[in-house]
């Protein structure tokens, strides 16, 4: 599950969801890309968010602030909060 707000007036701009262990990363990977500077993004998985994630998809969430996206494996619950354009990591995941 993932939501994009704006960063300056906190407006819902977009939700989706992507099926990681059945689905195809492709999608979000390319909605990932659609991220504009400024943009809240909040993330959250249950059960399996990691099966589908290849390199690109998580230097992609890396680049939002995620630290322990590099350490997501099978199974893993996880919840984030970063943005585009972060300089530094989140410090709201876990």
């Amino acid at each position: 599950n993932i939501s994009f707000s704006s960063g300056k007036t906190g407006e819902p701009l977009d939700t989706k969801f992507f099926d990681m262990w059945g689905g195809d990363v492709a999608p979000f990977i390319e909605f990932l890309k659609s991220i504009q500077d400024g943009t809240i993004v909040l993330m959250g998985t249950y059960d399996d968010g990691a099966t589908k994630l290849n390199e690109e998809a998580r230097k992609l969430i890396a680049e939002l602030g995620s630290t322990s996206i590099t350490n997501l494996g099978f199974r893993d619950n996880w919840v984030f909060c970063g943005g585009k354009g972060v300089k530094t990591k989140s410090p709201f995941e876990q």
